[in-house]
C-alpha cells in the first residue's frame, strides 16, 4: 500500500484538547515522517477535495450526546453533501464518554458517512473512553503495518470500548469471594468476570451494581399487600433509599398526619435519624395500609433500585476486576437487615448486573517521578490497593508511601500480606498502621501523620500528591488538620490554606463515602 500513498491529512475534532494533543503525537511518529503529514482540524478539509492517493486519518471527539466538536461540525455537513469518496482511504479513532448514551456517536457516524460513500477503511474503527492510551498505542502500531502493506492488520484489529450502562448492565459472573477480616462486619474481596465484555477500566475507576433486593424484604412486602406477585413486581426497584417526594406522595395517598409531621422542615434530623437503617417495609407499616396504597401506586412513585457505587481495586485487566466491602447486617424493629448491595454481592452466587465509569481525578499523577502519600481506612484500601498493583504491573520507581488504618492488627489488616509483599518488593516504601483499638488510648490515621510527621512534610515538599479514601463524616477534617499540624507547625490560622493550596495544584485526590 505505501506506493500508492500520495499524501497523508491528519483531520481532528476536539472540544478540550485531548484529541488534537493525539492528532499531534500521530503526526510526529517516525513511521510518518516520509509522507509530511498535514495536520488540520476536520473544519479545515473539504470532503469534496479528497479522493486517489489521499489517506485520511481521523482523531475526533464527541462532544456532549454524540455530537460533532465545532472544529469539526462543517466537515460532517460537507460530508453529507459528497456523493462520492470512493478512492480515499482512512482511519478512524474516536474518544468518547461512556456516561453518554451515544458513546462516541460522532465517529461512528463519520464512519458510516465515509463508508457510505465508498471510502474505504484501512482498520477498523476505534471507540476509545477516556482510558484511551492504551488504544492509541495499539492503533498507531496497527496503522503503521497497514501502510507497510498488512491489510490484514487493519481488519484483525477491534478496540471498542462497550458502553454500558443503567440500561444495558453487564452480567458480571463471580469467580472469587473470600473474607479480609477476623471480626463482623467483615470486609470481603470480591473478583468478578467480565471477560468478553469489552469495558476497559484502569486503577482509581468506579463500578456501579444494580442490585436486586433482599428476598426476606420482598416476601415479606408480598404478605402486607396479600399479593404473590408484588415480591417480583418490586425485585428491581428502590426500597431502601426512600425520598422526600416519595414520602410526601405516601402521605398524600395516606393523609398521615404523623407522616405529614415528619416531613416539616423543623423535623428534618428527626427524619433523617428515622430513615436511617429503614426500608418501603417499615414506612408502610407504620404509617400506611394496603388499602390507602397500593401496589399499582407503589410501582408509579418508586424509581428502578439505584446503582451502588464502589471503587475499583485491581489494576486494569481485561477478564476481572476487584472490589472491597464492607458487609452491613443489623437488626431493627426484630428484623433482621442487609445492606441492599453488599446483601446482593456477599449472599448470592451471581450473575450482578455491573457498569464501570472513569474516575480521572483518583489517577496516579503521570509523571513517574512524583511521590504519592496514599491514607486509607477499612474498605477504603479498595482504590489504594488498585494504584500500587498498577504500580507493580508497570515497574515504576515513585516513592510511595501508604497510612492505612483500622480497628485491630490481628483482625482488620486487609491485604496485610500483599502489602507488606509490595514493601519487599520495593513498589511501596512506606508501610505505617494506625489500629485504633490495640493500645489504652486510640490511635487513628491523624495521629500516625503526626506522628510521623518529618517523613509526611518531607514527601510533600518533594511534590507529593496525596490520595485519601475512607468515611466522608471523619475523615477529611481530621486529615486536614493534621497534615497542617505537620508542614506549618504553629500556625493556627493556615487549616485550610493547606488544603486549598494541595487542591489548586491538583494534587489532592479525594475518594470519600
Amino acid at each position: 500500500m505505501a506506493d500508492i500513498i500520495e499524501r497523508i491529512l491528519i483531520g481532528y475534532g476536539s472540544e478540550s484538547g485531548k484529541a488534537q494533543a493525539l492528532a499531534t503525537r500521530l503526526g510526529e511518529l517516525p513511521f510518518l515522517h516520509p509522507y509530511a503529514p498535514t495536520l488540520l482540524t476536520l473544519n479545515e478539509i473539504s470532503p469534496a477535495n479528497l479522493g486517489k492517493g489521499d489517506l485520511l486519518l481521523i482523531v475526533s471527539s464527541s462532544f456532549g450526546d454524540g455530537e460533532p466538536p465545532a472544529n469539526a461540525e462543517f466537515f460532517f455537513d460537507a460530508l453529507a453533501h459528497t456523493p462520492n469518496l470512493t478512492h480515499l482511504r482512512y482511519a478512524i479513532f474516536g474518544l468518547g464518554d461512556t456516561a453518554y448514551p451515544h458513546f462516541c456517536g460522532f465517529t461512528q457516524w463519520l464512519d458510516a458517512g465515509l463508508s457510505e460513500r465508498g471510502a474505504q477503511a484501512i482498520v477498523n474503527r476505534v471507540d476509545a473512553d477516556i482510558n484511551f492510551e492504551s488504544f492509541f498505542t495499539t492503533w498507531s502500531a496497527v496503522v503503521e503495518q497497514v501502510i507497510a502493506g498488512d491489510w490484514q492488520a487493519g481488519r484483525d484489529l477491534h478496540l471498542r470500548v462497550t458502553a454500558y450502562g443503567e440500561d444495558n448492565a453487564f452480567a458480571a459472573g463471580l469467580l472469587e469471594r473470600r473474607s479480609l477480616s477476623a471480626r463482623a462486619p467483615h470486609a470481603w474481596h470480591l473478583r468478578l468476570d467480565i471477560s468478553g465484555s469489552g469495558i476497559a477500566y484502569r486503577a482509581g475507576d468506579t463500578l456501579y451494581l444494580l442490585p436486586e433486593n433482599d428476598e426476606d424484604l420482598l416476601l415479606r412486602l408480598s404478605a402486607w399487600f396479600d399479593r404473590p406477585e408484588a415480591a417480583e413486581a418490586l425485585r428491581r426497584r428502590e426500597l431502601r433509599q426512600i425520598s422526600k417526594a416519595i414520602l410526601r406522595e405516601l402521605a398524600q395517598l395516606t393523609g398521615s398526619e404523623d407522616l405529614k409531621g415528619m416531613l416539616k422542615i423543623r423535623q428534618r434530623k428527626a427524619l433523617e435519624a428515622y430513615l436511617y437503617g429503614a426500608d418501603l417495609l417499615d414506612v408502610l407499616q407504620e404509617f400506611c395500609t394496603p388499602q390507602s396504597v397500593t401496589l399499582d401506586d407503589l410501582l408509579t412513585l418508586l424509581p428502578a433500585c439505584l446503582p451502588r457505587a464502589y471503587s475499583i481495586a485491581s489494576a486494569s485487566r481485561e477478564d476481572s476486576l476487584d472490589l472491597c466491602v464492607r458487609e452491613v447486617r443489623y437488626e431493627r424493629n426484630g428484623r433482621a437487615r442487609n445492606g441492599t448491595a453488599t446483601g446482593w454481592l456477599l449472599d448470592n452466587p451471581g450473575p450482578f448486573r455491573v457498569f464501570c465509569r472513569a474516575n480521572p481525578n483518583f489517577y496516579l499523577p503521570p509523571d513517574p517521578q512524583t511521590p504519592v502519600l496514599f491514607i486509607g481506612t477499612g474498605t477504603g484500601i479498595a482504590p489504594l490497593i488498585g494504584l500500587l498493583r498498577e504500580m507493580a504491573i508497570d515497574g515504576g520507581q515513585r516513592e510511595t508511601a501508604l497510612i492505612f488504618g483500622e480497628k485491630r492488627r490481628d483482625e482488620d489488616f486487609l491485604y496485610r500480606e500483599e502489602l507488606e509483599s509490595l514493601c519487599k518488593d520495593g513498589v511501596l516504601n512506606r508501610l505505617i498502621t494506625a489500629f485504633s483499638r490495640d493500645g489504652a488510648a486510640k490511635y487513628y490515621v491523624q495521629h500516625a501523620i503526626e506522628e510521623h510527621a518529618d517523613y509526611v512534610r518531607e514527601l510533600l515538599l518533594k511534590g507529593a500528591h496525596i490520595y485519601l479514601c475512607g468515611n466522608r463524616q471523619y475523615l477529611e477534617t481530621a486529615v486536614a488538620q493534621a497534615l497542617e499540624k505537620a508542614c506549618a507547625p504553629g500556625d493556627e490560622t493556615a487549616t485550610d490554606s493547606l488544603w486549598q493550596r494541595l487542591t489548586q495544584q491538583g494534587r489532592l485526590h479525594l475518594e470519600l463515602y
